[in-house]
């Protein structure tokens, strides 16, 4: 006898089945992983929320989080190790603990030093600070043989993640801050303010501890040969290595500080961000009149902007450009960004904006066919308003979208229709089927109310 509860588990089995076959995890195979593609969040959340999250979005590489090799869902992933010496050496100094010798020895004879005059840990030149009694510190890479020693030990590092999981692929390297003077501050005298080995030592340069030599006399030149040595040594191994780098302004801190170098091509990496918020990382010429780098290796990684109109401007503007918008370590916490600590806390049209670049660039969307008003941005795939963002998933050919006022409308890609809704989660994974929320016109899809605003929704195509 059929009775209601039967009928029930006949509904929530024909919905699993549906979730099933439009959210399954077998997606259409790329021709090749695009390295630019990559969500770099690495300071936040947690492995297997950033790995769901980034599959979900069509994320090609992920910076990479300790842990993430004994995730399934890692499998097919490539992975970037940012800041990779940070990996090879317990960085922090806290003035308050005692050391033993062997700690000291090792300290004096691998980090940047300030003076031979004082005792340790005052003699250490110090980097980014955690607090009133902690810092970080940086390699000497004025040493060979701190270089040959880092190199070698982050490689090691790399394969060790490899042998835990051959499914999740080494993709390279991304380095914040990484101008060649290193990344060094005072909290005294300069509060809030980079500054150089030269404000303790008078020139580019640490000191020489008794037990070591020097064979680069500037410390900008250690860390450059640093970089070139790292770079050769894992494309010997990694042939597809890419390399990142993200200066908070593109041509003030990197072309204009390596530009002039005769080894300037040999360092400059694959991809150039700008931390800083602004369009300058396309629109400041000076960069691509450097020879170094083209339009289509640079990005907008800023932390800085939670507007809507101020990501709106960045992501059009890397799109219509063949650019790139993406996170780098962190959601925000600086400019008027809130500090959100996962990604599960970013709200729907700040998800979505940061893809619509790289999707437009995976999609293929020809540029001719993007264009950007200063207010709207439209493509094929693609629309940016102060009323609606919406994007065609390049894998999938899904149909994303945010409305962010009831005048938000978007078109229905030409010769397909809408066979499904869904609502999606704090991770934008399709959670239910909802047909109540969306009005399907004859070409065009709007919402019914105003409660519908700011959610995530997912159209199936066909």
């Amino acid at each position: 006898m059929l009775t209601k509860r039967t009928f029930q588990n006949v509904g929530i089995l024909l919905f699993l089945i549906v979730i099933h076959s439009f959210t399954g995890k077998v997606q259409p195979k790329k021709a090749k992983p695009e390295f630019r593609n990559f969500y770099g969040i690495a300071w936040r959340g947690t492995p297997h929320e950033n790995l769901a999250y980034a599959r979900q979005m069509g994320y090609d590489y992920v910076f990479y989080q300790k842990g993430m090799e004994n995730d399934s869902l890692s499998n097919g992933l490539h992975f970037y190790i940012e800041t990779p010496e940070y990996s090879i050496y317990k960085r922090d100094i806290e003035t308050q603990k005692t050391y033993s010798p062997a700690a000291i020895q090792f300290a004096e004879t691998h980090y940047s030093l300030m003076n031979n005059t004082k005792p340790f840990p005052d003699n250490i030149a110090r980097g980014w600070f955690k607090n009133a009694h902690a810092f970080t510190v940086q390699l000497d890479f004025q040493q060979q043989k701190i270089i040959t020693w880092g190199v070698d030990s982050i490689l090691q590092y790399v394969n060790s993640i490899e042998a835990k999981n051959s499914k999740f692929r080494f993709g390279g390297f991304a380095w914040d801050v990484p101008q060649p003077a290193g990344d060094f501050w005072d909290t005294i005298q300069h509060p809030g303010k980079q500054i150089t080995l030269k404000f303790w030592t008078g020139k580019d340069s640490g000191v020489k501890h008794p037990d070591v030599t020097h064979e680069f006399s500037t410390y900008s030149d250690g860390r450059i040969a640093y970089y070139k040595q790292l770079f050769k040594a894992s494309r010997k191994q990694f042939p597809d290595a890419k390399f990142i780098m993200e200066p908070y302004r593109i041509f003030e801190d990197w072309i204009n500080v390596v530009g002039d170098r005769a080894d300037a091509k040999e360092v400059t990496p694959d991809i150039l961000a700008q931390e800083r918020f602004g369009t300058e990382f396309v629109n400041d010429e000076r960069i691509f009149a450097s020879g170094l780098i083209g339009k289509q290796n640079v990005m907008s990684t800023t932390p800085d902007r939670f507007s809507e109109a101020d990501n709106r401007v960045y992501a059009a503007s890397a799109a219509i450009n063949g650019a790139w918008f993406s996170w780098y370590g962190r959601f925000g916490g600086t400019g008027d960004m809130p500090a959100f600590k996962s990604i599960s806390e970013v709200p729907a049209r700040l998800k979505l904006i940061r893809v619509l670049a790289n999707w437009e660039n995976v999609n293929k969307t020809p540029l001719e066919q993007r264009s950007w008003d200063g207010v709207v941005y439209k493509s094929p795939t693609a629309v940016a308003s102060p009323d609606i963002i919406a994007v065609v998933q390049p894998e999938t050919k899904k149909l994303f979208a945010v409305f962010l006022t009831e005048k938000g409308e978007v078109a229905i890609p030409a010769g397909k229709k809408v066979i499904a809704i869904f609502e999606v989660d704090d991770l934008f994974i399709e959670t239910k089927i909802n047909n109540d929320d969306i009005e399907i016109q004859s070409n065009s899809l709007k919402i019914k109310r105003a409660d519908c605003l700011n959610k995530g929704y997912i159209f199936h195509l066909k």
